[in-house]
């Protein structure tokens, strides 16, 4: 067939408690012999006037298709209502590619020296530099490549640094000369609090984006970090980016709630290592997870939404860089993933098919067993 549609209808729900488990549009595209070829929701979201919404998606229809078929669904609403207007389908461009280089990074900091908080800033601007040379639209550092030349004990004193300042400043200037987008991680100073934060870059090297670490290790904790309280996203001219750093990688909440704030790419600036665990935030939430490693055999990774190692690699690359290029509008279609017999797109399936309505909010209270919750 080789045609692409735009397909959209509005609705207006009454009563209904939760609208994404109990209205659902839902196409399939049928052959020739009658088999469904490709199926999922039009789950696109849009609010317009007097209380309406409006559901829309762009679909290519698949090479044997012949037909498709729109269902208009509402269920599991003990007294809701919902009315429905204007379906329309319309001819429309074929989508665009939309093709990013991410680019992560290694290195092992130099510990312990008078010198090594600038030796160590140096490796960080020559990776930079060897990931701008390639072309790279988003470069992420380690986390803490700069305080780790300190004794622990001593981080406090030698290295938190008010933002913007020298360190910022350096990795400001990089961004700008590559036009790549950074995220790099440092302790931030604000006032009597000490962070451990990490900053989005631009291509101008303004500062657009910064997230403090919000899960803090007992170590960090009792040395005296102060912990972040929310998972902002940013958007730039590719795609919506969020950033976890190290700790935050083992819990599954962050990342989910950054990918219900519309995150495509997630970067992790981290000392631990946990490949379980990134390939799980992948698969779970749909996104690409770009790790920055410093811990491990190949700490750094690039992850695409089907949780495939992209790139992955440590101290054996000379360059302690790798690039790789991505297309954020890459469908990926698995054969009866929760459709039936056809092929469903995983990311729209694992976001549509929650179940916010049953989630609730546990106080978890130890009882006699310290190991019991």
């Amino acid at each position: 067939m080789n045609v692409t549609y735009h397909m959209s209808v509005d609705y207006l729900p009454e009563r209904v408690k939760s609208e994404t488990v109990s209205i659902s549009v839902i196409y399939t595209w049928i052959d020739t012999q009658g088999n469904w070829l490709n199926r999922g929701y039009v789950d696109e979201l849009k609010e317009i006037a007097h209380d309406w919404r409006k559901l829309g998606l762009q679909m290519d229809a698949p090479e044997a298709a012949v037909k498709l078929k729109i269902e208009l669904e509402f269920r599991w609403s003990e007294n809701g209502l919902v009315q429905w207007r204007n379906p329309r389908l319309v001819i429309t461009n074929r989508a665009v590619s939309r093709k990013v280089k991410l680019a992560t990074t290694y290195y092992m900091p130099e510990r312990g020296t008078a010198d090594a908080l600038a030796h160590n800033l140096c490796e960080i601007l020559l990776r930079i530099d060897a990931a701008g040379q390639a072309g790279a639209d988003l470069i992420c550092i380690s986390e803490a490549q700069c305080s780790r030349c300190t004794d622990f004990n001593d981080l406090f004193r030698d290295t938190p640094e008010v933002i913007p300042g020298h360190l910022s400043a350096a990795i400001s200037s990089k961004a700008k000369e590559y036009g790549t987008y950074i995220v790099f991680n440092l302790d931030e100073r604000d006032g009597v609090c000490v962070y451990n934060t990490s900053l989005l870059f631009d291509r101008q090297g303004q500062i657009a984006g910064k997230y403090r670490k919000v899960h803090l290790p007992m170590a960090e904790a009792q040395l005296g970090f102060t912990p972040g309280n929310d998972y902002p996203v940013f958007d730039t001219d590719f795609g919506r980016v969020g950033m976890l750093i190290c700790w935050d990688q083992v819990f599954s909440e962050p990342a989910r709630i950054m990918r219900l704030q519309g995150a495509e790419i997630l970067c992790i600036s981290t000392a631990g290592e946990a490949p379980i665990q990134t390939a799980a935030r992948a698969v779970d939430n749909g996104v690409y997870v770009v790790v920055a490693g410093t811990n491990g055999e190949q700490p750094s990774r690039i992850i695409n939404p089907l949780g495939e190692i992209l790139c992955e690699f440590g101290r054996e690359n000379t360059l302690g860089m790798s690039c790789v290029e991505i297309d954020l509008n890459e469908k990926f279609n698995r054969y009866w993933e929760s459709v039936g017999p056809a092929y469903g797109e995983m990311r729209s399936l694992y976001i549509k098919e929650r179940r916010p309505d049953t989630y609730k909010t546990f106080k978890y209270e130890l009882k006699g067993d310290s190991h019991a919750y």
